[in-house]
């Protein structure tokens, strides 16, 4: 097992074993955070701090673990501890907590928290993240993302390809340069995007009560197709002519049209402006 000591500050060791390099864990953590990150060693090891009363566990074989610590079937809440997971690269995992926070690093899989907030970095094959409440910030270079939040804001960045995100009253944001496929939505939160999509992306915003705000760069190329039941929609493009416009819905061409960009919403402004 490599440099077990190296990662002090995590706590002690609670448990280190072989582990494959895809490797499948699945982890449950009630009541604090849970850190994971992804190394190149053929082991995992496990870090943290548990509270008295509360039982860590560790079981399975060398291609399938869990981990963490069991719900009290007495009613008792438990008490808050804290874990750090070093495992391979090629690994995917299943995470849960109920409060706490999860932070994750070049780790690919699912993560989900009913009022903790999410933070996802590095490269993964697939990351789908869900929080009820808490805040997901995802900055990870991945092919592939699926990401929901209800109360809580989410943030995207980095380099995902293709990407669907929503909230429900939350501020969805997107500031990435490389996705080719993006599907974003809210129900009452607001929607904003900065950048320019790749030549031949495919972009679909819808919201129900919130505002859809596109910030471009001024060398944006693509087809905008913004449409609102009974919300405004403005046009900060001054000097480009709308190729169609009706009282609720105007297409603009921008640069060679080279991305196509579809935004709806009920009730709320629709925004197109340079940055």
């Amino acid at each position: 097992l490599a440099t077990i000591g190296s990662q002090s500050a995590d706590g002690p060791v609670l448990r280190a074993r072989h582990a494959t390099s895809r490797l499948s864990l699945k982890t449950m953590n009630p009541a604090g955070p849970v850190r994971l990150v992804g190394w190149e060693n053929d082991s995992i090891v496990v870090r943290g701090h548990v509270t008295k009363g509360e039982k860590f566990y560790l079981y399975g074989n060398d291609s399938s673990m869990k981990l963490g610590f069991d719900e009290h079937v007495d009613g008792r809440r438990n008490a808050p501890c804290d874990i750090v997971i070093y495992l391979p690269k090629d690994s995917k995992v299943a995470v849960k907590t109920v409060t706490g926070d999860i932070t994750a690093t070049d780790v690919s899989g699912w993560f989900y928290s009913v009022s903790g907030g999410i933070r996802i970095g590095g490269s993964a094959s697939t990351i789908e993240v869900q929080s009820m409440s808490g805040n997901v910030d995802l900055n990870v270079v991945t092919p592939w993302v699926h990401a929901r939040t209800g109360d809580g804001n989410m943030l995207v960045r980095g380099e995902p390809q293709d990407v669907d995100a929503s909230t429900i009253s939350g501020t969805l944001s997107i500031a990435s340069p490389s996705i080719v496929r993006g599907q974003f939505g809210s129900v009452s939160g607001d929607v904003h995007y900065a950048g320019s999509p790749v030549a031949g992306a495919i972009f679909d915003f819808s919201n129900h009560s919130g505002a859809i705000d596109l910030l471009l760069a001024k060398s944006v190329s693509g087809v905008f197709a913004l449409s609102s039941i009974v919300g405004a929609i403005e046009n900060g493009f001054s000097g480009v002519r709308p190729i169609a416009s009706t009282p609720h819905s105007v297409r603009v061409s921008l640069g060679r049209g080279g991305a196509q960009v579809a935004a709806r919403t009920f009730k709320g402004t629709i925004r197109l402006r340079p940055q």
